[in-house]
């Protein structure tokens, strides 16, 4: 793997060439980059035609290790990597040690081993059955085996005990990896941790330049135990994680080393990971909207409206002429006029708990009888193709097909929303498009002004 920074922006952020990858040797992959995330080696909802049609073929995958440490002997006969195996045939790996779209339970790692939690239970995993796994799964890159199990609230000494394990854990992983043949072409991210500690993550980093570390095996930095996984990063917010992941990536840590990060973070704190100089981010964000089923419509687009190009009053969109909504005579519609507006009202309140501001809920009855795209001038095959009313209609009837097109919208809009930052780093306006989604998407400003005030000055 090789990466070059090609440019650093006067605004925050850089920009970046990944090449040289172990499976595609003449692939360009420019940072800030995405990752399209999978379970068990497929994205979720999308087969492997269904997600050509939204992203390249070569776009790279995140792996995690937990959905396939049941199946490494599996892996180790079939001898073509998880790639093959899964069917991606074309496409780099990166694989993490957990799954950033499953909350990992806490407490449970100790000097032994990392617990990884499988569809069979708990497994207790160490270094050397972790380097047999990515053997196995034969990955591009992918991360040391680490114990960023420490969440809020972590006590000093758990924080040691962490670091002071993967530590160990890295030595072994990096001893192992030059040891052997398979992973030649594979490259190692060394993991960036200590918790919520400011001074904890400092250390480390500088822990990782000392004699100590082999650090000529060592391609890129992994940030990790910023979070413990799970639905719950996407409240976090830029205050939240901004001086914890300053204190990471300090000096004397390599600059020229890319950078990468999982987990499900909202659009606006992925703005300021990549406005400190976070390289790679994965896709599980877009899975959480989908699962909930939303659909996002948040604007990034700074030099046209988000609008532009929306669909005229006679365009064709498939089911736009089918009437969805009930006849206002039928004995349902009356019906549903007889239930009180309390009940309704509080059914909407519970769906919207499970939006965020970024989204709009396709088990809203506002829907029904929407003939227009999920967001007008999206260029995705589920806005060309069909209608809010039609993708509600599947929403609510709990059909198969609803969560396949809103996966598909979804990712097509986070995989543009990637290519907007890119175009702001290369501009210098990486904050105007943080104050286009922030005033776009929020109409309170109170919000807005906590969210601004939490950058601070000349901060994305």
């Amino acid at each position: 793997m090789k990466f070059a920074i090609e440019y650093i922006s006067k605004g925050g952020g850089r920009i970046g060439r990944l090449t040289g990858l172990q499976s595609q040797p003449g692939a360009v992959h420019e940072t800030p980059m995405v990752l399209v995330s999978t379970v068990g080696g497929s994205a979720p909802h999308l087969t492997q035609d269904v997600l050509h049609l939204v992203v390249d073929k070569d776009a790279p995958l995140h792996v995690p290790a937990q959905h396939f440490c049941d199946h490494v002997q599996v892996l180790q006969n079939y001898k073509k990597g998880v790639a093959h195996f899964s069917a991606l045939q074309g496409h780099s790996v990166c694989v993490s040690v957990q799954d950033a779209a499953k909350a990992t339970p806490q407490g449970y790692n100790h000097k032994k081993g990392v617990s990884l939690w499988t569809y069979g239970g708990r497994q207790i995993i160490t270094a050397d059955k972790y380097m047999d796994l990515m053997e196995a799964m034969q990955p591009d890159w992918y991360e040391a085996l680490n114990d960023a199990d420490p969440g809020i609230g972590s006590s000093k000494k758990r924080i040691l005990n962490s670091t002071t394990s993967s530590m160990e854990y890295l030595k072994q992983c990096i001893t192992l990896h030059k040891a052997s043949q398979k992973l030649k072409g594979s490259a190692l991210f060394a993991p960036l941790l200590g918790g919520r500690s400011e001074k904890a993550r400092n250390g480390w980093s500088k822990s990782l330049m000392s004699t100590t570390v082999d650090k000529s095996a060592i391609s890129g930095y992994t940030i990790v135990g910023l979070h413990t996984n799970g639905p719950e990063v996407e409240d976090l917010q830029p205050v939240n994680v901004s001086n914890i992941v300053k204190a990471s990536l300090q000096e004397p840590l390599a600059a020229e080393l890319p950078r990468q990060t999982a987990g499900m973070w909202n659009p606006l704190t992925v703005l300021q990971l990549a406005h400190l100089g976070v390289d790679i981010f994965d896709s599980t964000f877009p899975f959480l909207v989908t699962e909930r089923r939303g659909a996002l419509t948040f604007p990034f687009r700074l030099n046209r409206r988000q609008n532009d190009g929306a669909y005229s009053k006679g365009s064709c969109l498939e089911h736009q002429n089918k009437k969805l909504k009930v006849s206002e005579d039928s004995p349902k519609a009356k019906a549903e006029e007889e239930v009180p507006r309390q009940d309704n009202k509080i059914r909407e309140s519970e769906d919207e708990e499970l939006s965020s501001p970024y989204e709009i809920n396709m088990k809203n009855k506002s829907n029904v009888s929407l003939m227009k795209p999920l967001l007008e001038g999206c260029e995705c095959y589920t806005c060309k193709n069909f209608t809010r009313a039609y993708v509600h209609h599947l929403t609510i009837a709990n059909e198969l097909l609803a969560p396949v097109l809103l996966m598909m919208h979804n990712l097509h809009h986070w995989m543009d929303f990637f290519s907007s930052i890119r175009e702001a780093i290369k501009t210098d306006r990486l904050e105007d498009l943080q104050t286009l989604i922030t005033t776009s998407v929020f109409e309170s400003n109170e919000v807005q002004s906590l969210i601004l005030d939490s950058h601070g000055t000349n901060c994305v």
